[in-house]
């Protein structure tokens, strides 16, 4: 399941496809994958598609065009998303890489 997620985070995989693969039920299912990584598949695979983004917005690609290159619904979804697991919001972000590099480029 987490291989699946991992190689795919933007397909919305069904619970019957991680059953098949499994060979578990969709409970159990859970309750061992959270075990095993400590989140739910769903947040995994959240996660996953913020590490997309976050890659995206260090090549400097716009908001908008990453929100939708990480199977975001919009921009304002990746700007929840990501403010709930990182504190703040992506142009923020963005921001505080910029400066970043131009006080290493001062160096």
């Amino acid at each position: 399941m987490r291989e699946l997620l991992v190689a795919d985070p933007l397909t919305r995989h069904r619970a019957e496809d991680f059953e098949r693969v499994s060979g578990l039920d969709r409970w159990t299912l859970a309750r061992q994958f959270r075990a095993a990584f400590g989140t739910s598949p769903t947040r995994f695979r959240t996660m996953r598609r913020l590490d997309r983004a976050r890659a995206l917005i260090r090549a400097g690609h716009a908001l908008g065009e990453v929100a939708a290159a990480a199977g975001f619904a919009d921009q304002s979804h990746l700007t929840r998303m990501f403010k709930r697991a990182y504190g703040l919001t992506p142009a923020a972000w963005a921001a505080a890489l910029a400066a970043a590099d131009r006080v290493t480029a001062r160096r």
